[in-house]
């Protein structure tokens, strides 16, 4: 076989690659079922809430079994709409007890409902993790300076510089 004849089926290969690489590397990639169909939402019920600040699992402790698909319906019981919500992902059960955790990120948990009731969450991804939630109404600041007027609207003062 010649060099150009190599590089002519090294070429059609190449564009028949291109063409249909997406088609072909979904038909080899990961396969999950996301739907709503198939995934109805779990309710969620368990949970602390401090502070106002709620956990649906201390950070070492048991965290949500959270696969591919799988909807969680967390009913936070903070009782208005959380300010914050922060979603923590594991690959080990037992969280900061027996690994580590790192805030989900992109489709690997989707926030898809905040209310004053529940959170929906979604694993849009196609792995399985463990599920850390932590939201929060902002009750659980400091309590503003004992005197108001000592820094107005949260100002910094204004020193005289001697002007």
């Amino acid at each position: 076989m010649g060099r150009a004849t190599r590089w002519g089926i090294v070429a059609a290969a190449l564009a028949l690659v291109g063409s249909s690489g997406c088609n072909a590397i979904n038909s080899i990639g990961p396969n999950c079922d996301r739907s709503t169909e198939t995934n109805t939402p779990v309710r969620y019920t368990e949970g602390t809430v401090e502070h106002g600040v709620y956990m649906s699992a201390p950070w070492n402790g048991e965290l949500l079994w959270f696969p591919a698909g799988m909807r969680y319906e967390l009913e936070h019981g903070l009782g208005e709409v959380p300010r914050f919500v922060d979603i923590w992902l594991s690959f080990k059960k037992c969280g900061t007890g027996e690994s580590t955790i790192a805030p989900a990120a992109g489709n690997q948990a989707e926030l898809r409902t905040v209310d004053t009731n529940k959170l929906v969450i979604v694993n849009g991804s196609c792995v399985d993790y463990w599920l850390l939630v932590v939201a929060g109404t902002g009750d659980g600041e400091p309590n503003p300076p004992a005197d108001p007027d000592a820094m107005p609207h949260g100002s910094c003062p204004v020193e005289d510089a001697g002007m």
